[in-house]
């Protein structure tokens, strides 16, 4: 019976080994399949930000050449509008119509000035006119105003005169 015991015990041991190595394979399992998971997922993101790099890439180039044809475009349209100013003065240089409606203009602004200065002379003389005219006028009221005083001071001065007068005749009387 003892060797069925070590039997026994025998038996035990190796099942507790096996089950022992059986949740250790398990444990190892589980650490590879977590592993795994944890591999894929940093792959997974590394693949996302990739991506995303990519992408921002794209735009940035798609930004850059619609930068590059706008300026282009800009180029173009200054490029033509240099060239329609050119041609418009080089119109403007060799024709002699226009060269005869420039010197019109420049006679009709002569004339104009010319006729700004008349009228504005015109204006000086006739102020002037005014001014001497309300001084005439003045210096006339001033001397009728000085008659007058000078009338009402001989008045005044006869009304004295007439008035000592009456007095010393009075007085003689007496």
């Amino acid at each position: 019976e003892e060797s069925r015991v070590a039997e026994l015990s025998r038996y035990s041991q190796q099942s507790r080994w096996l089950s022992n190595c059986a949740e250790k394979e398990s444990m190892v399992d589980q650490a590879r399949e977590a592993n795994l998971k944890a591999r894929q997922a940093a792959e997974e993101e590394q693949r996302k930000q990739l991506l995303e790099k990519q992408e921002a890439r794209q735009r940035e180039l798609a930004s850059k050449e619609m930068e590059r044809q706008m300026l282009d475009q800009l180029k173009k349209e200054k490029k033509e509008q240099d060239r329609h100013e050119r041609e418009m003065q080089r119109i403007c240089d060799t024709s002699e119509e226009l060269k005869d409606l420039e010197r019109q203009i420049k006679m009709a602004y002569i004339k104009k000035e010319r006729a700004a200065q008349h009228q504005e002379a015109l204006l000086l003389r006739k102020l002037e006119g005014d001014r001497e005219q309300a001084m005439e006028e003045l210096m006339e009221y001033n001397r009728q105003l000085d008659i007058r005083r000078q009338g009402e001071r001989a008045s005044e001065r006869r009304k004295q005169l007439t008035a000592q007068k009456g007095d010393l005749q009075k007085q003689m009387l007496e």
